[in-house]
Order: structure tokens, then sequence, then C-alpha cells
């Protein structure tokens, strides 16, 4: 018996661009698309009557708009959507929107499809239905067909955390965080208290969409939020979300502060590498503390190997509470988390950290 095909609802007003994503997902054998709508209202109805796994949302779009659309499909907690987004100032802004209003997820495109990189959003785009739409099969009790090459099995169960040495107030905590960010974040950020130190965040965003993340946590969370600058010294009670598209170091000033610097992001594969920071960090800090939160793929693993050769202290989501677990899993199975918890209780256990002496 045929295991079922992941199904997927497309949304755009743009006949074009409907085409253009169905011709991306006609290798995939596993994803099946089984509806088209031009506004969300017809979003709405096509997800209520086809049940698809999961839905690629546009933005802009009349009658309903992809934000609206989106708000009543997660009420009725339907499939994720995914958006597909302009990679603008005003789609950076409505994509955050969109994620902090329901959606799961996003692909950027550029608003003609001519000058994007097809193979770049065809890959993603590809990877992200697959994964959402594996969730809510698993959700719903349906099996999905493995893609060909199926990805190797992780073994179970993972090895158990490391043990520190350190119990020391931190200097600077640097978060590696991607897929499922946003929300981890404000959860995050909201369980924290006044701040001893820098926070830096490397999470997986274009460069046109940080900015604007930034101040959408500084309004949400009444705290200092800004995207970092090359060259910038680190306000100690204020979170530096590092700007997308670049690879960030932190380095220390004259004056013993601490400064960014924009760095070369060729070699890494997701950017800002939280790999690359972490590095950066173990290197220069004298107690820092390193978190990794949920995101597809293993940054941070291999950044967070330098903070256990030091004992300085990884304290990484448990997987189980993760909307993707890649991130967390990779650095549980090398060994190099201190601590696994749900992000409340990471925010806790800083806390703590940041009343030692």
């Amino acid at each position: 018996m045929t295991d079922p095909r992941i199904r997927l609802l497309v949304v755009d007003d743009s006949n074009f661009v409907r085409i253009a994503l169905r011709k991306m997902l006609e290798p995939a054998a596993d994803i099946e698309i089984v509806g088209e709508a031009r506004n969300g209202a017809e979003a709405l109805r096509l997800s209520r009557k086809l049940k698809p796994h999961v839905v690629a949302m546009d933005l802009n779009m009349p009658i309903m708009d992809g934000i609206e659309s989106v708000q009543a499909i997660a009420a009725e907690k339907g499939p994720p959507c995914i958006m597909v987004s302009n990679e603008t100032s005003e789609g950076a802004a409505a994509t955050i929107r969109a994620l902090e209003t329901g959606a799961v997820d996003f692909v950027c495109k550029n608003s003609s499809f001519i000058t994007f990189d097809m193979a770049s959003i065809e890959r993603q785009l590809t990877e992200k239905v697959r994964h959402w739409g594996r969730w809510r099969m698993a959700l719903t009790g349906e099996r999905a067909v493995d893609p060909v090459p199926a990805a190797a099995p992780m073994p179970d169960p993972l090895p158990p955390p490391r043990s520190t040495l350190r119990g020391q107030r931190p200097d600077l905590v640097v978060i590696g965080v991607s897929t499922g960010g946003p929300v981890a974040l404000v959860e995050l950020l909201g369980t924290l208290g006044p701040l001893p130190c820098p926070l830096v965040v490397a999470q997986h965003m274009p460069a046109s969409f940080t900015a604007g993340f930034a101040a959408s946590l500084a309004r949400s969370l009444n705290r200092l939020v800004g995207e970092g600058a090359d060259g910038e010294m680190l306000d100690p009670a204020a979170v530096a979300i590092l700007r997308g598209g670049s690879d960030w170091t932190v380095r220390r000033s004259a004056s013993g502060r601490f400064t960014l610097h924009a760095a070369d992001p060729a070699g890494a594969i997701y950017h800002p590498s939280a790999d690359r920071l972490f590095r950066s960090a173990a290197e220069t800090a004298e107690s820092p503390v390193a978190v990794i939160l949920t995101g597809m793929g293993d940054d941070g693993s291999a950044g967070s190997a330098a903070f256990a050769e030091r004992r300085f202290p990884v304290l990484v989501q448990d997987p189980t509470t993760c909307a993707v677990d890649g991130m967390p899993r990779a650095a549980i199975r090398a060994g190099t988390a201190t601590e696994v918890l749900p992000v409340a209780s990471i925010a806790r256990k800083l806390n703590a950290l940041f009343t030692l002496s």
C-alpha cells in the first residue's frame, strides 16, 4: 500500500507565480499540489475543503491578504502556512507579522521571479514543505513517503548532557536559532530579567528582515533590542540581532567592551552563522554562555564545541519542544550540551546565572 503524499495548497494572486511554484515542486514525488487559490478568502475555503498538509501563502492579495488568512487558518488549527514573500523591507515587515500571528516559516522570492536564484527557492521550498508536511501528517496520524535519497535515521536515545565546571556570572550570552525562532525568542526574552551583559542573537534571516525583526521584538517586549552594526560597541543591557546575510564575530575593544564585526560569509550554509559567532565568543569572553534554540540543520553544533573545550555552558532547547529540532539535536548528539531545557527554563537558568557574584 502506497503511503500518502504531502498535500500542498498554493496561494498567490499571480497566475505566473502559481505556475512557477508548481514547476518548482513537480520533481518532488512525495509532494502533490491539491489546489490553488488567488486570495486569502479562497485559501481559507480550500483549506477547509481539500484538507492540505501545508499551505504556501502569498502576502499581498485582494479580498483577504495572507496575514488575515493565516490568522484564520491557525485559529481553526488548520495546516501550517509557509509565507512566500518578497525580499523587501515591506515584505520583511509583513512576513514578521505573519510569523507572529500563526505562520510557521517563510521563503523569499524576487517580486518578478526573474532575477531570483530559482534553484535556491526550489530547494528551500521543497525542504520546508517536506518538513512541515511530515509534521502535519504525524499530527494527524498519517505517514509521508520518504523522499529519495532518504535521510539516515537519528540514533536514539541521545547522549546525556555533559557536565560543566563553570558557575560564573556570564559576561556575554550568544544565541543560535533558525526556523521557529521568532516565537521562541519572544518567550525567552520575555522571561528574562534585566541583562547584566550583552546578548547577541544569530537568527537565520535575510538581510532585509533583521532590522524589522529587531524592531518588532523591541515593541512587543519593551526591551532594548536592535540590529547589530559592524564595529558597534555592545550595550550590556541590550539585545543585538545580527544582520542577516552576513556572518559576525565578537571581539574586545581596548576599553574591555565587546564589539561586533562583520565577517566574510563564505564557507557557511546558514547566515548569520551561529558556529562562527560561538567560536569568537568562546575565544574572546571570560565567562560566556551559548544557547541553541529551534531550527533546521546543525548550525551551532560545531561552534558549541569551542565552549565545551573551555567548559563554558551550552544551554540547548529540549528537542521535543522545538518547532524544528535539527539544531538542538545536533548539539546534543555532539555531546556539547550542558543542559537540555524548554525555552522558559533556559530563561530561568540564565536569570539564575545573572545573579551570581
